[in-house]
């Protein structure tokens, strides 16, 4: 596989309102296989992945991360590589509700990478994942503890408005799950302000801060401002990858809100 016009070509569905990038993504895949291309599996299942942990579809995106994982080892990969993908397995087993597990793989991805000092972006992101991780198991202060490394070492990255905003929505859930729902409406602003122009406002953790957002509304009594925010974040993952599981909730999510809204009028 050529890697370098798998990227361009992918860049440029992402692009396109409505392109069926798991299509184009699986035939990827399917030809890597058939070739015994290992770096091209590696690459496609990588994607493929990303978009099905967004679509909600999450088994198939596990089993493609340790696909992943053996591929890496297979071809020799270095560090840099294997964390990469445990980071995406992680992210998986979050959100599966499998907590405990994902620290376990968060874990393992940062001892391959070491404190930070030569990849400060990729332990900023271990950081941040681990975190909902954290967030799930109850344990608050190390959830803001990770959030407040990734911080730091987002400060030595630059062109790192992205994931910031990331760092932002994390903060914001953390103090939700607290009960310190002002402190969260003010926390994921920068979210929301930076993802009104990333990417032309279709970057794809846009819908995430988007229903963090009508979360805080619904939790403040707001009920018409969180329908119209979950409405908002259906769109844009819909235009990102079509009608998907996580599309729908988010969708229904919105109805519930409306039914409050209605009966409060």
């Amino acid at each position: 596989m050529d890697l370098s016009a798998f990227y361009t070509e992918l860049d440029r569905l992402y692009g396109e309102p409505g392109s069926d990038v798991a299509g184009f993504l699986r035939e990827a895949l399917r030809r890597a296989r058939l070739a015994g291309d290992g770096r091209g599996v590696a690459a496609a299942a990588n994607e493929l992945e990303s978009v099905l942990r967004l679509r909600g579809e999450l088994d198939e995106a596990e089993g493609l991360c340790e696909e992943v994982l053996c591929v890496l080892e297979r071809e020799g990969a270095g560090d840099d590589e294997r964390a990469r993908a445990l980071i995406n397995l992680g992210d998986v087993y979050v959100a599966q509700g499998r907590y405990a597990t994902a620290v376990d793989a968060f874990d393992r991805a940062e001892a391959l990478l070491g404190s930070g000092d030569a990849h400060p972006y990729e332990v900023s992101a271990i950081c941040n994942n681990r975190s909902g991780a954290y967030r799930g198991l109850g344990r608050f202060a190390q959830a803001r503890s990770d959030l407040r490394r990734a911080g730091r070492l987002l400060e030595r990255v630059p062109g790192s408005e992205g994931r910031r905003a990331t760092n932002a929505i994390n903060l914001a859930q953390v103090l939700v799950d607290e009960g310190r729902v002002e402190e969260a409406a003010e926390a994921i602003e920068p979210a929301l302000e930076a993802y009104r122009t990333l990417c032309g406002g279709r970057d794809v953790h846009r819908p995430h801060a988007l229903a963090t957002a009508a979360q805080i509304a619904y939790l403040r009594g707001d009920y018409a401002g969180a329908a119209r925010l979950y409405r908002d974040a259906a769109g844009v993952l819909r235009d990102k990858l079509g009608d998907a599981p996580n599309v729908r909730a988010l969708e229904a999510s919105a109805a519930r809100m409306e039914g409050l809204a209605a009966a409060g009028t």
